[in-house]
């Protein structure tokens, strides 16, 4: 890998190009083109803050995933997930691909709901390229909900359109989380081989995911892992370029936001559904991450 500077990509990264993709909003992307990947200049490496799978039709494509090269050939797919590394993109002069993009925010709703999908990070990291084994299968579940999302698409009425979009989509994902799911030993964390580093914060990861935003302090999870909090948040920070307090608030903020927009419960409930003490604290919890009261950003036009 170069010496130069390493850019985040996430979803919002593919917004620059918004008119020239198929689809775009907060948590999806769907890309057809390698020319519309948000590349700061073809030598500059990136690191993933999303989760791309990268489906080839045609041709090739070779780059490096975390110091390793890879070869995406036709009828095969790439899994990209968060915080790795990409850099040298080589692609043939026919490549057709399809790059299908899902934010953490939203992985980290799914995954809070179906711990067994966890699991399947630990083989893709190992393992991110996969063969099609059933391409018929596979094509026909891209074909039917991809006619779906476009039609939904086109549709510039209907308020519950982005909703309906954003099931199809996690519909999409479970589609090919199915297939990896067959390939997982439920073992997995005394087989895989990952770096210590790698290992204490998908650990930390987990933690956070599964404590459901009840607890926000660095000193909780470093606890739960036995380790001390200046250990953890270094280790935290080297594999994500985040401090561990991040990750906490925004995990538990995502699923604040989701309770206010997507469910009727009063305000004092979820509240207390958070563990905090009182309204009051959650009030200024709320505000102080999204600039606004619970009660205002649940009125608000801002979508998750």
């Amino acid at each position: 890998m170069n010496n130069k500077t390493v850019k985040t990509v996430n979803i919002d990264s593919f917004k620059l190009e918004k008119e020239l993709l198929d689809y775009v909003d907060n948590d999806f992307v769907v890309v057809k083109s390698l020319r519309l990947f948000p590349l700061p200049d073809k030598e500059a490496p990136v690191r993933l803050d999303c989760f791309l799978m990268v489906f080839c039709k045609k041709g090739r494509l070779q780059f490096t995933m975390n110091t390793k090269t890879y070869l995406l050939e036709a009828n095969t797919v790439a899994y990209c997930l968060p915080t790795v590394i990409i850099d040298s993109l080589m692609s043939s002069a026919d490549l057709e691909i399809m790059i299908l993009g899902f934010s953490v925010n939203f992985l980290s709703r799914v995954i809070s709901r179906r711990k067994d999908i966890w699991q399947v990070g630990g083989t893709l990291y190992k393992n991110p390229i996969k063969a099609i084994d059933d391409e018929k299968r596979i094509e026909s579940a891209l074909r039917f909900y991809g006619e779906l999302i476009q039609f939904k698409i086109t549709q510039k009425e209907g308020i519950y359109n982005r909703n309906i979009i954003q099931y199809l989509f996690s519909a999409l994902f479970l589609e090919m989380m199915t297939d990896l799911k067959k390939e997982i030993n439920t073992e997995f964390e005394e087989d895989i081989n990952l770096k210590q580093a790698d290992f204490i914060y998908h650990r930390f990861l987990e933690k956070v995911i599964a404590d459901r935003g009840l607890h926000r302090s660095v000193e909780y999870f470093a606890n739960e892992l036995f380790y001390t909090s200046k250990y953890l948040s270094k280790v935290v920070k080297q594999v994500c370029g985040k401090n561990p307090s991040t990750v906490i608030h925004e995990h538990a903020v995502d699923l604040i936001k989701y309770q206010l927009k997507r469910t009727s419960k009063p305000i004092k409930e979820i509240a207390d559904d958070f563990n905090f003490s009182n309204v009051s604290f959650f009030g200024k919890y709320v505000k102080a991450h999204t600039g606004m009261s619970p009660l205002t950003y649940r009125n608000s036009g801002e979508d998750l």
